[in-house]
C-alpha cells in the first residue's frame, strides 16, 4: 500500500489526475494541473520526462500522460514549494 493508502495506482497519469494524486497522497498540501505544468516547463534538467529525458510523454487522445512511478518519485524527491493558496488580498501598490 502507498503512503497515501491507495494501492491501486494508475499506471499513467495527466496533469490533473497528477496533482490530484500529488494531494490525496499527501506529497503536497495542494497543488493545480496548471502548477505542475509550471514545474513541468522550468528548465530543470532532473525533470523525467519528454525529448531526450528517461520517460517520455505519451499521447492518450489529446492529453499528454506521464508514468506515475517516475511522476511520483520526482515529486518525492523535489516536494511542490509554492506559495499555497491565496489566503488574503494582495496591496494594490
Amino acid at each position: 500500500m502507498t503512503p497515501g493508502g491507495r494501492s491501486d495506482l494508475p499506471s499513467f497519469v495527466t496533469f490533473k489526475t497528477g496533482a490530484e494524486l500529488l494531494v490525496e497522497q499527501g506529497i503536497a498540501t495542494s497543488i493545480t494541473p496548471d502548477g505542475v505544468r509550471y514545474i513541468a516547463r522550468q528548465d530543470n534538467q532532473e525533470w523525467p520526462f519528454g525529448e531526450g529525458k528517461p520517460h517520455p510523454y505519451e499521447k492518450v487522445g489529446n492529453a499528454r500522460v506521464m508514468a506515475t512511478k517516475p511522476f511520483l518519485d520526482y515529486f518525492r524527491s523535489h516536494p511542490p514549494k509554492g506559495r499555497g493558496p491565496d489566503r488574503a488580498p494582495r496591496s494594490t501598490q
